[in-house]
């Protein structure tokens, strides 16, 4: 019979709770908590799944199986809301294939055709994080005594769908970029709309979306020239979110021009809401007056930037593309790759110089080539 035991480790004296099988081998374990209490109203719901429901057969379709995997493996993880949404779209497409046969009977043909089947819908990256919780929910069976055949192993990923190549997807064009940001400057009007200043600030600070939008007026140090971002505003279920990773907690510089647009657009901001009678009740930053959830969706965004793209004869990006269009002048103006990596919230060099690898390599040779001058 499973059981569980709580303990207190580490420099910070934090609390963990492990679960154990009847074999003594560990479960389900988590760590992070501040006080005994805290990992026991955590713990304990989970013990009790696994003592009252957790039992696995080879009857189970595969859905049944992930529905196990998830709730003892990721239901109770502290992962951000955004994430256990992408797992239960995981669920959503294995019901759709495979939700008559039971697990003991899928054969590793009948798994890659119907892997072949949803590649017809969706990238190859996430297929292969398909692929990858189907592994996790086979191995977590046989872990539990469960003797089925692994038929996901050896599974080749293929996909219909075809993805944009990285150097599509933002702007190379100094001469572009500026023309994108002159054009949304001159559609600056707070009375009508609030999504020009978003597009300018998502060009101007290499932010993500949610980053951005999540800003509130504290965030903003007018004197030091830097902002703050330290999590995420998920436009679809209005709250705020935890960062991305650890790295994406940080300080972006911003420029006098910058500075100056943010001071005009809180003295608007507070002008109208205070004529109107509207609360920004969260000190938003890209808060709007007409707006029924106060900041607007990055869809309303990306409409808005293909519109003006459209009429200055520029290659379509999208908010993301507009990330990604910082990074590539900051590098094309000679910014270490290092310190660009630190202001984008990257973990490491290896996203940059996958995305930004042409850029490097164009910097690089001009390096020798002054070398050779100098020799």
């Amino acid at each position: 019979m499973a059981s569980i035991r709580y303990r207190s480790r580490g420099k910070h004296k934090l609390w963990q709770f492990e679960i154990r099988d009847e074999i003594g081998k560990t479960v389900v374990s988590q760590s992070g908590f501040s006080t005994k209490k805290e990992a026991q109203l955590m713990g304990t719901p989970i013990l009790q799944e696994i003592l009252q429901g957790s039992i696995l057969n080879k009857d189970m379709t595969l859905p049944q199986l992930y529905q196990k995997w998830f709730d003892l493996k990721i239901k109770h993880s502290k992962l951000s809301s955004e994430t256990i949404d992408h797992y239960l779209y995981y669920k959503k497409l294995l019901e759709k294939y495979f939700s008559k046969q039971s697990i003991s009977k899928i054969k590793t043909s009948d798994y890659q055709l119907a892997l072949n089947k949803i590649g017809n819908s969706i990238g190859r990256d996430m297929l292969g994080r398909l692929n990858s919780v189907v592994k996790k929910s086979i191995l977590f069976a046989q872990q539990d005594k469960l003797m089925i055949d692994d038929f996901a192993i050896g599974a080749e990923l293929f996909s219909k769908k075809e993805v944009k190549p990285i150097e599509s997807k933002f702007i190379h064009s100094e001469e572009d970029y500026e023309n994108l940001v002159c054009t949304i400057k001159s559609q600056f009007d707070y009375n009508k709309s609030i999504v020009p200043y978003v597009i300018y600030f998502l060009l101007k600070t290499g932010m993500r979306y949610a980053e951005l939008v999540a800003l509130t007026w504290e965030e903003i140090n007018f004197s030091e020239g830097v902002i703050y971002t330290y999590r995420r505003y998920n436009t679809k279920k209005h709250l705020f979110v935890p960062p991305k990773n650890k790295t994406s907690v940080r300080f972006i510089p911003i420029n006098d021009e910058c500075i100056n647009i943010l001071k005009q657009l809180k003295n608007k901001q507070e002008h109208f809401n205070q004529s109107l009678g509207v609360n920004n009740t969260q000190n938003l930053v890209f808060q709007h007056y007409g707006l029924s959830d106060s900041i607007p969706h990055s869809a309303t965004t990306n409409k808005a930037i293909k519109k003006i793209l459209i009429e200055l004869g520029i290659p379509i990006i999208t908010n993301y593309g507009c990330r990604h269009t910082y990074g590539s002048i900051l590098l094309h103006r000679g910014i270490p790759i290092d310190i660009v990596a630190k202001i984008m919230g990257h973990k490491d060099r290896r996203e940059l110089i996958e995305t930004y690898g042409h850029l490097l390599k164009e910097a690089i040779s001009q390096e020798f080539l002054e070398v050779k001058k100098i020799l």
